[in-house]
């Protein structure tokens, strides 16, 4: 079998995604939190060829965040007060709703539809997740919506600082 090695060889995207995972994980680390999961989520998603390609997929995500943090806040309240549990058959209901919500906002704003994917996949996350958090409502949906940005973040840095010329 003729195998070319030279395929083998890491870009400067592979790169520049594994360092940013690792400053990100490290960071997280360092004060004490150690399952930064969506942080690190966004790091690997937000990466691009360029910094001006993370810094649009950035603030599309960014957006997509924060519409589906506050949203998916929302759908936890609600069914708190209404003694919803995750095993609940209104589960599936609240959480298809709230993503029905998010692309209705999305497209009456006229984001972009990463904006609505971004959005879902939070709502996602979040409401499937938060039966195994201990924390208060407010707290897990900030802190998760918090890991994200900072992923974000880490990601068009460590982008920005490697110029291809």
């Amino acid at each position: 079998m003729d195998m070319d090695i030279k395929k083998f060889i890491p870009g400067l995207r592979i790169l520049k995604t594994s360092l940013a995972v690792f400053v990100c994980m490290t960071l997280f680390y360092l004060i004490g939190y150690f399952y930064p999961i969506h942080a690190l989520i966004a790091c690997v998603l937000m990466m691009k060829e360029t910094s001006e390609e993370t810094k649009k997929a950035g603030i599309d995500r960014i957006k997509g965040t924060l519409l589906g943090g506050s949203l998916s806040y929302v759908a936890l309240i609600v069914s708190k007060e209404l003694q919803i549990d995750s095993t609940h058959l209104l589960v599936p209901v609240i959480l298809s709703l709230s993503v029905f919500i998010s692309f209705i906002m999305v497209k009456g704003f006229e984001q972009s539809s990463s904006v609505a994917s971004m959005s879902a996949v939070m709502i996602i996350i979040t409401l499937m997740s938060h039966a195994s958090s201990t924390n208060s409502v407010f707290i897990y949906v900030s802190t998760r919506t918090i890991e994200t940005l900072v992923g974000i973040l880490i990601a068009f840095i460590i982008n920005k600082s490697f110029k291809v010329s």
